[in-house]
């Protein structure tokens, strides 16, 4: 009956909060930028200290806080055996037959040490999680995160008692289906991830980060009413931090829907018993999406660009801005992925340094024009080039169509500074345009090659 209140008193204040005549502006909770980051264990298994000194140094400059580790333990798919990769040296005994994929977890902990970057300890995660949340194999999963605690910190607890800061719960739950007809059997395993963070140290915080997806999931009323009852039945501890992927670059949330997405969670932590903090993790990146369903009404609209690419920061600024008036803190996923100029485009971090010092405005200078413009017909087709654009801080990419259709874009990434573009099956007689793109989202406009 008390649950039932709360999620009537919750799905209130949510309606509220998201009707336009009784709404209130939003005060904002923290800065719009980032202080932490995700990374991913085989990013890192091939890094020697010089790498991890290098990226280290990147991240302080960026003004990174926390560094969350996302998974030292994966679990193929049952269909292929189940084999586990392990990225750190585990005395575990469910994962002595795992594949050693190097060890990213002592060099992060020994090079965050000497900057006072706090580091959050990923644990187990397995491939089939998307087809068996809550399960027997979820839960025997979660059995393998709490053994890898016990065992992470008496190896490290010591050495890196204050670098070693808290634990990440891999798995992503989600306002999914699956996720939601077995919440139950989510919430016993993370209630077991942290009957063994108390068991081994208590004042060690858990992060979780799941996402909500408007394609074939629950909408926010039904989410908001799950997450009520997931805030009552978690043995969360005050300190604990809820962290939600705000899935905008991987293109579950549309960024005109961001702002309700984020008044749910918002009215569902407030039921929380403990003193949970609300962070946002939000997402620098623009996914890729290679098919749809219906159109695009129950998946998301297929992209232009194939792989995930960094995200311009007119989009990535605005999800922060939008974070900001209901989160404590921001991280993101990913700097050293999308932003870090030792991986990606230096442009995007540099145009990130000056919206910061800039007092959270975003920089508008358009980029020049590209010069000397050629279309050729050749045996190879029509060949398109051009020069180098100029631009205050960088490039991010060329964009090409074809008779008002598009064509192709070409991103500026390490090792790719292409300025030309070949179409086989081209014609004199087509109308090519370009467009240039710069790290902010700024544009020339459509410049027509001739």
């Amino acid at each position: 009956m008390f649950t039932f209140i709360k999620i009537i008193s919750a799905i209130t204040a949510f309606l509220m909060s998201v009707l336009p005549l009784v709404s209130q502006p939003e005060q904002q909770k923290c800065k719009p930028e980032f202080t932490g980051t995700f990374i991913q264990s085989w990013m890192t298994c091939v890094w020697d200290d010089e790498r991890w000194a290098e990226e280290v140094e990147n991240m302080e400059k960026a003004g990174i806080e926390y560094l969350i580790l996302q998974c030292l333990a994966d679990k193929g798919y049952q269909e292929n055996g189940g084999q586990w990769n392990v990225y750190y040296d585990t005395d575990v005994e469910a994962l002595k037959d795992a594949t050693f994929g190097g060890d990213c977890l002592e060099p992060a902990l020994k090079h965050c040490q000497d900057s006072g970057i706090k580091v959050f300890v990923g644990l187990a995660m397995f491939d089939d999680f998307w087809n068996e949340a809550g399960s027997s194999q979820y839960l025997d999963v979660c059995q393998v995160a709490g053994d890898m605690i016990e065992d992470i910190y008496n190896k490290y607890g010591e050495k890196y008692t204050d670098t070693l800061y808290g634990w990440y719960f891999t798995p992503e739950i989600s306002n999914g289906l699956l996720c939601q007809l077995t919440f139950d059997g989510i919430i016993d395993g993370i209630n077991h991830v942290i009957d063994r963070i108390n068991e081994v140290v208590a004042t060690k915080p858990l992060l979780m980060s799941p996402f909500y997806s408007e394609y074939m999931a629950t909408g926010p009323v039904a989410t908001l009413s799950s997450y009520v009852k997931f805030f009552n039945k978690v043995n969360f501890r005050d300190g604990d931090i809820f962290a939600p992927q705000d899935a905008v670059g991987a293109k579950w949330v549309r960024e005109e829907n961001l702002e309700t997405t984020w008044k749910m969670y918002k009215a569902a932590i407030n039921t929380c018993k403990a003193d949970v903090k609300l962070w946002a993790n939000c997402e620098n990146f623009d996914g890729a999406i290679t098919s749809e369903t219906l159109g695009g009404v129950l998946s998301p609209k297929i992209t232009e660009h194939t792989s995930n690419v960094t995200a311009t920061l007119d989009d990535f600024t605005y999800q922060m801005e939008v974070a900001s008036k209901y989160a404590e803190n921001i991280i993101t996923f990913s700097y050293n992925h999308y932003y870090s100029p030792s991986h990606v485009n230096p442009a995007f971090i540099s145009t990130y340094f000056d919206y910061v010092e800039n007092g959270y405005v975003l920089e508008s200078e358009a980029p020049e024009v590209p010069q000397n413009l050629k279309k050729v017909q050749s045996e190879n087709g029509v060949e398109l080039s051009w020069d180098e654009a100029v631009d205050n801080f960088g490039i991010a990419y060329y964009r090409l169509e074809k008779d008002g259709k598009f064509l192709a874009r070409i991103d500026k990434y390490y090792g790719n500074e292409e300025t030309y573009f070949i179409d086989e099956v081209g014609s004199a007689d087509s109308v090519y345009t370009i467009e240039t793109v710069d790290a902010a989202g700024n544009s020339t406009g459509k410049i027509v090659i001739n």
